[in-house]
């Protein structure tokens, strides 16, 4: 393995504050685009201190640097659910496998820690990156939401992907 997952610390705000700066990775995961600092470490200072139940972010580090982070979020445990998310910072380090690895990581968590059955994720038609991870990870296509959302200055089409846990599983037996 490539990297670990880990809590994410104020310690960090330096190297996010740098992600927040580079226009194309804002872009591409739909940040807003020339924040401040300050906003920047607001915004993930109210993150970090109250997350609420329904909500997991871990940073993704490779060789002791943080590079990305992976999220649960909107945990449903009653039913057994929660919808994934994934960016990896450094854009130096796409298509290096690192969101690969990491979505394993915290989809095993999900399943086998959190007690997860299912795993929803919801990914802009145009960011052809990301639909190209859900499917690397197993996620299975479940529909498509038009015309619904904007990214990068356009309306875009949302596809909607979805992963059960004995499907993660199986898949990963291969």
């Amino acid at each position: 393995m490539n990297v670990r997952l880990r809590p994410i610390t104020s310690d960090d705000f330096s190297t996010i504050v740098r992600w927040s700066e580079d226009r194309e990775f804002c872009l591409a995961i739909d940040w807003s685009v020339d924040l401040s600092r300050a906003q920047v470490e607001e915004w993930w200072t109210r993150i970090l201190s109250d997350p609420g139940d329904d909500f997991l972010r871990l940073g993704v580090e490779r060789g002791g640097q943080l590079v990305g982070y992976v999220d649960l979020a909107q945990q449903d445990r009653q039913v057994g659910r929660a919808e994934f998310g994934i960016a990896i910072g450094e854009r130096r380090l796409w298509a290096q496998g690192l969101g690969i690895e990491a979505g394993q990581l915290m989809l095993h968590h999900g399943f086998h820690h959190l007690g997860l059955t299912r795993v929803t994720a919801q990914v802009h038609r145009p960011n052809v990156r990301s639909l190209a991870l859900m499917r690397r990870l197993g996620f299975r296509e479940e529909g498509l939401l038009r015309r619904h959302a904007l990214y990068q200055g356009g309306v875009c089409d949302v596809v909607i992907f979805g992963l059960l846990q004995n499907e993660f599983d199986a898949d990963r037996c291969k």
